[in-house]
C-alpha cells in the first residue's frame, strides 16, 4: 500500500505557522505574516502552478485562468497536483475548521473584487508579485480602513467581520487564498 502523501518541509512550517496566527489573532484582528523559512515561497509558488495547465500560466498568454476553488490537474509528478488540497487539509485539521484553497491570477492594472464575510476567515499570501491591499471592517466602525502593500511571501489574515479589496497591481502577482470555515 502506498505510504500517504505527505507535505514537504517548508509547506508544513507554514501551515504550523498560520495555525498558530489565525489561532493568536482570530478573535482580535488582522494580522501580517512572514514565514521563517526561505523555503516556504518557492514552494507554494510551485503548487500554485502544478495547480494549473502549463499553458494556462499567465505568463505564457494575456489570458488569465479562471479563479477556481478545486485545483485541475497539472504537470508534475502524480499527486503533486493535490499538494493546495493536502496543504488546506493540514491546516483545517490544526484549526479544527473546513479550509479551501484557490488562486488568483492578476494581470497588471487590475483590481479584485472585494471579499467579506461576517461567518468565515481569510488568508491571502502573496506567492509573486505585489499589490495593495484595502482591509475594512464590515461591522460599521468609523476609522476602521486600513491600507498596507502586500508583497510576494506575505500572509494577510483577514477576521471575520472584515472585508479587503486588492488594488494598485502594477506587475503580474499571483495570490494563494485560504478560506478558512463555512461560507455563507
Amino acid at each position: 500500500m502506498p505510504e500517504p502523501k505527505r507535505l514537504v518541509k517548508p509547506l508544513e512550517s507554514f501551515v504550523q505557522e498560520l495555525a498558530l496566527c489565525v489561532a493568536t489573532n482570530g478573535d482580535r484582528g488582522p494580522a501580517l505574516l512572514w514565514p521563517e523559512n526561505s523555503e516556504t515561497l518557492p514552494e507554494l509558488l510551485r503548487i500554485a502552478r502544478l495547480a494549473y495547465h502549463q499553458e494556462q500560466w499567465p505568463y505564457a498568454s494575456d489570458a488569465a485562468p479562471p479563479r477556481t476553488d478545486e485545483c485541475p490537474q497539472g504537470p508534475g509528478a502524480p499527486g503533486e497536483e493535490a499538494e493546495p488540497l493536502l496543504l488546506a487539509s493540514a491546516l483545517g485539521a490544526l484549526l479544527e475548521l473546513r479550509v479551501r484553497p484557490s488562486f488568483r491570477f492578476m494581470h497588471s492594472m487590475s483590481v479584485g473584487e472585494q471579499q467579506a464575510s461576517s461567518t468565515v476567515e481569510y488568508t491571502v499570501t502573496v506567492l509573486e508579485g505585489a499589490c495593495r491591499c484595502r482591509l475594512t471592517r464590515t461591522d460599521g466602525i468609523p476609522g476602521s480602513t486600513v491600507d498596507l502593500r502586500l508583497r510576494a511571501g506575505g500572509t494577510l489574515f483577514v477576521p471575520r467581520d472584515h472585508a479587503y479589496t486588492l488594488l494598485d497591481v502594477h506587475t503580474p502577482t499571483v495570490l494563494m487564498e485560504l478560506l478558512l470555515g463555512e461560507a455563507n
